[in-house]
Parts: structure tokens; C-alpha cells; sequence
């Protein structure tokens, strides 16, 4: 329990990390949301509630999908696969970020924003990779069968 208690300290303390650094971009950055209209990035409760969304929506994803493995509701590879699946889209989309604000308009913002940006799918991705990483071991199919029961069925008379 305290392990879980660490982890969620520690997310919450990057969701708040994530925020401020949303929240000051540089005079070009700032030219920039207002333009794009950018409204949940413009004051820090603002950032904040927009980033303690998307990171407890994918909490609640994350936990879902360990819950259905824990109640044998889902395979455990099906669990195993779905939160892969989730984990490559995150890096998929960190990297589609990097790729962003690395070049063009973006790369003006400031190193602050620019960083809050880079945050945000690596929150993401540690979500994902702490639950993959805390599925439970077997589940309804995945069990091997033990030496006894091998045994049980054997058609062989015992001498």
C-alpha cells in the first residue's frame, strides 16, 4: 500500500510540475495561445485541471484494466495487450510532440512550455507502464498446471 501511496505522490506532484510549466511560455508563447485560443492553458488552475483530467482519465483507464485482469473478468494477455497498446500510442504521441516543438512556431514558445508539453505523455506513459507493470501474474487461462494434477490424469496404474 505504501508503494501505491509513493506512486501517487509522486504523480501528483508531476501533474503540479506539469501545470506551472504549462502556464509560462514566453511573450511569443503567449502570442501563441492567445491566437489558438488555447483557453486551458492560459492561468494555472486552468493547466491544472485541464492536466489532473487527462492524467486521471487515464488512471481510471490504467486501473480498469488491472481491475478486469484481478476479477478474471479479462485474460491476462488481453490485459497485457491492451495497456501495451497504450503505451505505444503514448510514446507515439511524445514523440509526435517532440517532433512539434522541436521545429517551426513551436520551438519558440520557451524552454518552460516547451518541456510542460513534453511532460504531459510522459505522465502519461508512466501511468501505463506502473499498471502493466503491476498486473497481477495469472489469471483464469495463464495458470500452468501443477505437478499434481499432471499426475491426477494420468491413465498409468500407480505400482
Amino acid at each position: 500500500m505504501k508503494k501505491f501511496l509513493m506512486f501517487y505522490a509522486g504523480l501528483a506532484v508531476l501533474v503540479v510540475l506539469d501545470s506551472v510549466l504549462l502556464t509560462s511560455p514566453n511573450l511569443l508563447g503567449r502570442i501563441g495561445i492567445i491566437i489558438y485560443r488555447y483557453n486551458s492553458l492560459r492561468s494555472f488552475p486552468r493547466a491544472f485541471v485541464t492536466v489532473a483530467c487527462v492524467a486521471l482519465v487515464a488512471l481510471g483507464l490504467a486501473e480498469l484494466v488491472r481491475m478486469l485482469v484481478n476479477r478474471n473478468v479479462l485474460r491476462r494477455i488481453i490485459g497485457v495487450y491492451l495497456l501495451m497498446a497504450l503505451v505505444l500510442g503514448c510514446t507515439a504521441i511524445f514523440a509526435k510532440t517532440w517532433m512539434d516543438f522541436s521545429t517551426g512556431m513551436y520551438s519558440h514558445t520557451g524552454v518552460r512550455f516547451r518541456y510542460g508539453a513534453y511532460l504531459l505523455p510522459v505522465i502519461l506513459l508512466i501511468i501505463f507502464l506502473h499498471a502493466l507493470i503491476n498486473l497481477r501474474w495469472s489469471s483464469r487461462g495463464d495458470a500452468p498446471a501443477t505437478l499434481s494434477e499432471d499426475t491426477d490424469k494420468t491413465d498409468t496404474p500407480a505400482t
